[in-house]
């Protein structure tokens, strides 16, 4: 087993029982719970039910699944506990604030009564004077700029100890090991109707 799941990861212990979850929301792929040490009134984590070790890890569809709970909870927060705003973070790696082997994005509703009130998330970075040069800011765009992200859709097989991977291979034997045969979006693009 990876590290990081099962026995490792708290994430995915409490997975395995949803029950002690306070859930606020839920879809196919993502959890929503309230976190038990919260930082803030309805302080919210947004945590996919399969190990996933970062947001980087997300492909488009479940980032768009996963930024949609992310938008339901925050509404939930200003519109069922008078929230006045939410500050959301992601944090990647150890260096980026990730405290958990396992993916979450935190949803903090933000009332006009805390004594953080009107405080950014980024204010807790303080200003560079030595990245303000010219020369220095044209070298870090040109370093960013030269790396090629491709965020496209592709099929990743599930790993063979996750849940999805067991009803996969539940769902193909009752079916007679036959292939599925639904098209995909770029089979339904290439399919021609006559």
């Amino acid at each position: 087993m990876p590290p990081g799941q099962g026995d490792q990861c708290i994430y995915c212990q409490l997975i395995d029982n949803p029950q002690q979850l306070n859930l606020v929301g839920e879809t196919e792929n993502f959890y929503a719970w309230l976190e038990v040490q919260p930082r803030a009134k309805g302080h919210t984590q947004i945590v996919p039910k399969e190990h996933t070790e970062s947001v980087m890890e997300l492909g488009p569809s479940e980032y768009h699944e996963a930024m949609g709970l992310v938008r339901e909870v925050m509404e939930k927060a200003i519109d069922g506990l008078g929230a006045d705003g939410a500050s959301i973070t992601m944090n990647v790696k150890e260096a980026g604030g990730q405290m958990m082997p396992h993916m979450y994005i935190s949803v903090f509703p933000r009332f006009e009564e805390d004594e953080n009130a009107g405080t950014p998330t980024g204010a807790i970075f303080q200003h560079r004077e030595d990245l303000q040069d010219e020369s220095k800011l044209h070298e870090i765009k040109e370093s960013m700029k030269s790396v090629t992200v491709d965020f496209e859709e592709e099929t990743i097989e599930p790993d063979p100890e996750s849940q999805k991977f067991k009803e996969k291979s539940v769902s193909s034997e009752e079916n007679g090991d036959e292939e599925d045969e639904r098209l995909t979006s770029s089979d339904r693009e290439s399919f021609e109707w006559v």
